[in-house]
């Protein structure tokens, strides 16, 4: 019988030591990358002690189009600022999560209107359109777990157009993660980040989106 017991409780060991391992490299980027142990606060420290564009250009497998985005509209500079909040698009946002951003982006051939274009490339756009799009993803303020309330909360982005606003609140769960453009008519409920709580050598935050958020319209506003 107590072979038996030995037996279950290495089981369980292995089950939940795969579960948990799995689990970082579901909701993050890699386990412990770039999170490493403080040995003196005795956590895992979410710093990544790089800039946003630094960060952006160390993950080509993620980051490919975001990067062509940032290159195409020559908006490097503005990620490496401090007190400021990026929402990073993974590869995902653009071509491969529900609703991405260039099948919801289509345009007709102009040399073929019967002819609907999906792009591949942010080049496809006016740099006018890639960078109200970046300027968006990019919020005001540095905002992470520590300091984001737990109801929706509106905060300014670097965008220029009179909606141009993200609602953003603290999801208190089991697994701690912030929520994203929860309002009536978002094309995407709860949608929630990738990973969360990066912080810059800029002293701003990172967090990482498989989905690319839409603007409200001035009545969602309201």
């Amino acid at each position: 019988m107590k072979k038996i017991r030995n037996y279950f409780k290495y089981a369980i060991f292995f089950f939940s030591a795969t579960v948990i391992f799995t689990s970082c490299e579901l909701v993050g980027l890699e386990f412990q990358v770039p999170y490493k142990y403080d040995y003196e606060a005795g956590t895992y420290s979410n710093e990544t002690n790089m800039t946003a564009w630094e960060f952006i250009q160390s993950r080509p497998d993620l980051f490919s189009v975001l990067k062509e985005g940032i290159e195409y509209t020559g908006l490097q500079s503005n990620y490496e600022q401090p007190d400021c909040t990026y929402l990073l698009l993974t590869d995902a946002a653009f071509s491969e999560s529900t609703s991405n951003y260039f099948e919801t982006h289509s345009f007709p051939d102009p040399n073929d209107t019967s002819v609907i274009i999906i792009p591949q490339t942010l080049k496809l756009y006016s740099q006018d359109q890639v960078k109200e799009l970046l300027l968006y993803h990019t919020v005001k303020g540095a905002w992470t777990w520590s300091n984001l309330p737990a109801s929706a909360t509106w905060y300014d982005t670097f965008a220029t157009a009179d909606t141009a606003k993200v609602n953003m609140y603290l999801l208190k769960s089991r697994n701690a993660n912030i929520v994203f453009n929860n309002f009536e008519g978002h094309y995407i409920q709860e949608l929630k980040a990738r990973t969360t709580n990066l912080k810059t050598s800029d002293g701003s935050y990172m967090h990482v989106m498989d989905s690319w958020l839409d603007r409200p319209t001035k009545l969602q506003l309201r």
